[in-house]
């Protein structure tokens, strides 16, 4: 065999080792688990404020996911803030078709959204009150985007993430960075990549965990000058 030869064997070797490591991490991103659990506990300045319960399950090619949010103390009085989301699971990660947010004193509060990928509208039921917009293609709800991860691991650079809130849907922008310390929580230490909003003055940062289906473990928001942290004190993975 000429040269030649042996570096076209040479350079084939190497594509199909390239093309095995590709489709293994498609795989491996894919094969997201079908039923996950996570408890947080919420501080806000770093005192407790409560805890948050979420559930996902998967059957067959349909997803729900729920999240139960209940208040320490006095803020107990606030009562239950629920999160709701279903819809399909396909190639892509997660569909969502329904969103729900309620708040158990507060009916005026509850939000509600409905997908129509096919005539892609999104139907936001906001006090009473219905509204369509154009729905954007990869479009999550505020609870499926925290698991959308699961099937599409953010890779490090800019990430954009058209999210509906469920009074409104807009397009956020977060500069994705890998931690080489890992982020120690009550519910043990992982590897995390750093999620940080970018287009926002009330910047979000969100932790998810590289060797746990990209789990969110760490999340800090801004509200009203005040820092909210949610961070995991218990996961279960089946």
């Amino acid at each position: 065999m000429n040269n030649g030869n042996l570096n076209i064997a040479k350079q084939m070797r190497i594509w199909v080792w390239v093309m095995a490591v590709l489709v293994g991490t498609v795989q491996a991103a894919y094969a997201a688990p079908k039923s996950v659990k996570l408890v947080y506990e919420v501080k806000r300045d770093g005192q407790s404020f409560g805890h948050v319960t979420e559930t996902y399950t998967q059957s067959g090619k349909q997803y729900k996911l729920e999240s139960i949010t209940k208040g320490n103390g006095v803020y107990a009085l606030l009562g239950e803030r629920k999160l709701l989301s279903q819809g399909d699971v396909t190639k892509e990660g997660l569909r969502p078709k329904h969103f729900e947010s309620l708040q158990s004193t507060n009916a005026k509060k509850t939000l509600i959204n409905d997908f129509d990928w096919q005539a892609r509208m999104l139907s936001m039921q906001v006090k009473g009150n219905k509204e369509q917009v154009a729905l954007v293609p990869g479009t999550q709800d505020l609870l499926s985007v925290m698991y959308q991860f699961m099937f599409k691991p953010p890779a490090v650079g800019q990430l954009k993430l058209p999210v509906t809130t469920g009074k409104r849907l807009r397009t956020h922008q977060y500069q994705v960075s890998a931690q080489s310390a890992k982020l120690v929580t009550p519910a043990g230490e992982f590897k995390v990549l750093e999620l940080t909003e970018i287009d926002d003055a009330d910047a979000k940062k969100i932790y998810l965990a590289t060797e746990k289906y990209a789990l969110p473990v760490k999340i800090v928001v801004q509200d009203d000058g005040a820092t909210i942290e949610q961070l995991l004190t218990k996961m279960t993975i089946e």
